[in-house]
């Protein structure tokens, strides 16, 4: 009799196991539009201005399969530069390119984003003449997001967040999200 308790529990455990790991693996939390929860300074800083911070917006959809699908990545920057005079003038420009996610096949929150350079979209809103440093440095900040790891959400649904690879400082940077509504 102890025997098939005891392997009624384990049939129990493995079929919840399987049913948990099967719910994971369909399951991509981050699908729906995020944005950066404090402008981040731009380093190295952008030729020809004094500074500038971005704001950067994801938007992961669903796709045919629940294994990849599109996204959208749009970075707002503010920049500082100085007019034909020195004085410091602020502008805004809005950088945006559409690509694709892709789950890793061995983790379920792991995950690499490619992006079409062809869908790039550069906008000054009242910017000056002359958009190829913000462009350059928007295609360089793309190389940064190419894997995303350790993606989660927090319980409540309202932050994302997840690890990139830094090659430079030679360690993860942990970055975070919060949900659009």
């Amino acid at each position: 009799m102890k025997t098939i308790n005891q392997l009624a529990v384990g049939a129990a455990l493995l079929f919840g196991a399987a049913a948990l790991s099967s719910c994971s693996e369909d399951k991509n939390e981050m699908i729906g539009t995020w944005t950066s929860s404090t402008p981040e300074v731009v380093i190295p800083v952008i030729e020809g201005t004094n500074s500038a911070t971005a704001v950067t917006t994801f938007e992961f959809s669903e796709g045919s399969e629940k294994s990849n699908g599109p996204v959208k990545m749009t970075t707002d920057y503010t920049v500082t530069a100085p007019d034909s005079v020195g004085n410091p003038i602020n502008y805004t420009v809005k950088a945006s390119v559409e690509g694709k996610w892709v789950r890793e096949e061995k983790g379920d929150d792991d995950y690499y984003l490619s992006f079409d350079q062809n869908t790039l979209d550069v906008a000054a809103v009242d910017a000056p003449d002359g958009l190829g440093a913000v462009t350059s440095s928007f295609l360089g900040s793309l190389a940064q997001y190419q894997k995303i790891e350790d993606v989660e959400v927090t319980d409540d649904g309202s932050v994302l967040s997840f690890e990139l690879d830094n090659q430079v400082a030679n360690h993860d940077k942990k970055v975070s999200f919060t949900k659009v509504k």
